[in-house]
């Protein structure tokens, strides 16, 4: 049963790594304003966090079932260190979401302003135009 439990919790340590991996990517096409690849890669982490979830419920129900008394030090080492690392990537993901956030916010302004700038642009140009009334 502990080694099940270990090596669940190495699957989901991989996981949380590839997540990780993800968010840094989602980051990167966003600098690069590549919106296809942000909703692509937004949509490959959302599976994978859904999966993480299921392995992080099993490996809860598993520690549930465990028996403190046959519990070895290294064993609540182990399980202190998964925890440990559950809050360090849930920090990482949490600070890199909030950049990402960010910086579509600025282009989606970016944007915002460059469209307002053409529609006023048009319209002035309309003015000017007299080729365009009869």
């Amino acid at each position: 049963m502990l080694n099940d439990l270990f090596e669940n919790i190495q699957q989901h340590l991989s996981m949380l790594d590839l997540a990780l991996h993800c968010s840094q990517k989602i980051f990167s096409l966003a600098k690069l304003e590549n919106l296809d690849g942000v909703i692509s890669e937004t949509d490959n982490r959302e599976r994978l966090v859904n999966v993480i979830g299921m392995i992080q419920q099993k490996i809860e129900n598993q520690i549930n079932q465990l028996n403190a008394a046959e519990l070895q030090e290294a064993d609540i080492l182990i399980l202190k260190s998964w925890f440990q690392d559950l809050s360090t990537w849930s920090d990482k993901m949490i600070a890199l979401d909030r950049e990402t956030v960010e910086l579509l916010s600025q282009q989606k302004e970016d944007t915002t302003k460059e469209i307002a700038h053409i529609f006023k642009n048009k319209e002035m140009f309309k003015g000017y135009n007299n080729s365009s009334k009869k």
